[in-house]
């Protein structure tokens, strides 16, 4: 699947408005009438929600309120509607030809904007060249609404026979999949399921309407989650939004996949789980999917067994390699002196040397004395050390002593602990 958009912003945004209409009933508190604004890009039922749906325009798509200018809370304010290709009934509004994309669902952002920048704006979304009375250090928005407009199209492949269907809206690809245009077989077409729902679900307007304001990175140089105040915006915030808003639906859309096979169970209501209103899919094709499907989880993780199998064997024969291969040489590729050439190079070795060294002083008997690590011959010695001591290595009360058990015998615990902390 590949996805494309176009962001538009349109800056003759006064052209699609009307005038200030006096004494409309406001729809915030109900209980009294304010001025609105209307913003006409096509008839739409979500789009106003400054006033009652009866009293808009036969264009309406967005409008805003002296109320709204005056009580509503924070520096912004977000709403979006979206004109689907080939499914005017999925559709939230039907744009005027001006809007009109015959090959695209086409998504309006509209963005009431209430902040008042400490310095100018000159960003086309939010610009804002305005003084504000009583302080030259602030500016208000030029206009109170701006919009983005942004188109969306979709194209899905057949990869064994390369068919596509053409990009265009997500609901005119579903019409084209179910015609047959490009043959999926039964597996495909679960697929397609599948993925078709997670795009549907990655729309911007959904993310909009969940998270309102939220969803603008204006929103973070804003002072307080409700103030007005913000702190200037940079040229390009236009491109950073629409560039946020991308990376929004993409990570929505690879959410919405993983949920298919492993949904979020969490709780609707007292006593109510999420898990008890799913639906299980009936179609054999679908069941399938949801059983191979395999998800990356912070729990698990993926191991190789090929990689395993050979990390252990390479390891094993240079183990191997490393305790024969001194042997085979020594003992064949170099027979007439091999065996004392192997004995010199045993014997000069690290551990050996420290052997001769303490076996000079009476320190013994070992075992191992031919190999590389030579050991102490009797279990369960300890080497308490050399010091004040050491005359009396040598000395025995019975021929059937070593000198380690007489100096265990005549060295007292508190000695031997001292000289160990000396040694």
């Amino acid at each position: 699947m590949s996805v494309w958009r176009r962001y538009v912003l349109d800056e003759g945004l006064n052209k699609y408005a009307t005038g200030w209409v006096d004494n409309l009933p406001e729809s915030y508190g109900s209980k009294a009438n304010t001025s609105v604004k209307f913003f006409e890009f096509g008839k739409g039922d979500t789009g106003c929600t400054a006033t009652r749906q009866n009293q808009t325009t036969a264009k309406t798509t967005f409008c805003i309120s002296q109320w709204m200018k005056d009580y509503l809370p924070g520096a912004y304010h977000v709403t979006a509607n979206t004109a689907y290709a080939e499914n005017a009934d999925a559709s939230d509004f039907e744009p005027i030809p001006d809007f009109q994309v015959a090959d695209a669902d086409v998504i309006l952002i509209s963005i009431f904007n209430k902040a008042v920048y400490k310095g100018k704006v000159s960003d086309p979304l939010f610009e804002a060249h305005v003084p504000v009375e009583g302080n030259s250090q602030f500016y208000a928005p030029t206009n109170e609404l701006a919009v983005l407009g942004c188109t969306e199209q979709y194209q899905f492949c057949q990869p064994m026979t390369q068919k596509c269907t053409n990009l265009s809206g997500l609901y005119a690809v579903l019409n084209a999949v179910n015609r047959g245009d490009i043959g999926l077989t039964g597996r495909q077409r679960s697929t397609f399921s599948v993925v078709w729902e997670a795009a549907w679900g990655m729309s911007m307007q959904w993310t909009i309407r969940l998270i309102n304001e939220r969803v603008l990175l204006a929103q973070n140089w804003a002072f307080t989650v409700i103030a007005s105040g913000s702190s200037a915006l940079p040229p390009n915030q236009w491109q950073q939004e629409s560039s946020n808003l991308h990376n929004l639906s993409l990570a929505v859309f690879q959410h919405r996949i993983n949920q298919y096979a492993s949904p979020e169970n969490f709780e609707l209501s007292p006593g109510v789980r999420a898990d008890a209103n799913l639906d299980s899919p009936t179609d054999p094709n679908l069941l399938q999917l949801c059983k191979s499907q395999r998800v990356l989880s912070p729990r698990h993780y993926s191991v190789s067994v090929l990689g395993m199998a050979i990390i252990l064997s390479v390891g094993t024969l240079l183990i191997i390699l490393d305790q024969s291969v001194e042997s085979i040489w020594f003992r064949y590729f170099n027979p007439r002196c091999g065996l004392a050439k192997m004995a010199e190079w045993t014997q000069t070795g690290t551990m050996q040397l420290h052997r001769q060294t303490v076996e000079a002083r009476g320190i013994g008997p070992w075992d191992r004395k031919n190999h590389d690590f030579p050991v102490i011959g009797s279990k369960g010695m300890t080497f308490i050390g050399l010091g004040a001591r050491e005359e009396m290595i040598g000395q025995t009360k019975d021929d059937n002593k070593t000198q380690y058990e007489l100096m265990e015998e005549e060295i007292s615990l508190d000695e031997r602990s001292a000289q160990s902390k000396k040694f």
